[in-house]
């Protein structure tokens, strides 16, 4: 089932993706702590990006890999019905494949033959705790990358593509299909589909409160705690500004 049919009214628009494209990690992992869903729930400490520079706003896509047994290997579907193909065909433009790969860089999950599809289909990108190889080729591809790290291993010989969009955890992190994915340099942090819409204002807000502060505390040549972690005095003053 698409990922665009599911729950429609969380679905994030264009403007508002746009926007939170431009808001740090760091800035979505304060914002989400502060409702509820702190680091050990949203943040992958070990996933890191392959292709610097990037900065992702995507649904998730999931797959999940499971250890390479012989009688699993054949028991699920394959070729072009295999389940990464699969997730592949569902996904497209706004869409990132979450692949879960049992925290082993060694777990090659794809390279420059497996991402052209993803080319191909527009896919904004795609997170996983296992390896990612031919990056020589699939830099080039347009696809914003995070991984536990490069490899040239056979992932094949560790792991197997098991199922489509089922609930995954990646590097400790639950991920569900839908969910929206927010990535760059610093890290990957994911939002939960239900509270998506309004954390994604939120740290939109936050992103520009920051600046403020910034600014504020440059202009009056004070210490950080003057306006920093911002208190509800903060947001009042900031939200006064913002008015004015």
């Amino acid at each position: 089932m698409s990922i665009i049919q599911q729950t429609p009214e969380h679905v994030l628009d264009e403007a508002t993706r746009a926007a939170l494209r431009k808001v740090n990690t760091t800035a979505v992992v304060d914002v989400l702590a502060r409702n509820g869903y702190d680091a050990r729930y949203t943040y992958m400490p070990n996933v890191r990006t392959m292709n610097p520079g990037v900065r992702l706003v995507g649904r998730a896509v999931t797959v999940r890999f499971v250890p390479a047994r012989p009688d699993a290997d054949v028991e699920k579907p394959g070729g072009e019905e295999s389940p990464e193909y699969a997730a592949f065909e569902i996904a497209g433009p706004g869409d990132v494949i979450v692949m879960e790969a049992m925290r082993n860089k060694l777990l090659s999950i794809g390279g420059d033959i497996k991402f052209l599809r993803l080319k191909q289909r527009g896919v904004d990108g795609l997170i996983t705790d296992g390896g990612i190889r031919d990056m020589h080729t699939v830099k080039d591809y347009g696809i914003g990358l995070w991984g536990y790290d490069k490899t040239s291993n056979l992932g094949t010989r560790i792991g197997t593509p098991y199922s489509t969009n089922d609930a995954v955890s990646v590097d400790g992190v639950l991920i569900r299909p839908g969910d929206y994915i927010v990535a760059d340099d610093d890290g990957v942090v994911v939002i939960p589909l239900k509270v998506a819409a309004e954390i994604a204002q939120k740290a939109i807000e936050y992103d520009d409160l920051e600046e403020w502060i910034r600014r504020r505390l440059d202009e009056e040549n004070l210490s950080p705690g003057k306006y920093y972690p911002p208190d509800e005095e903060t947001f009042a003053l900031y939200r006064k500004w913002k008015a004015e």
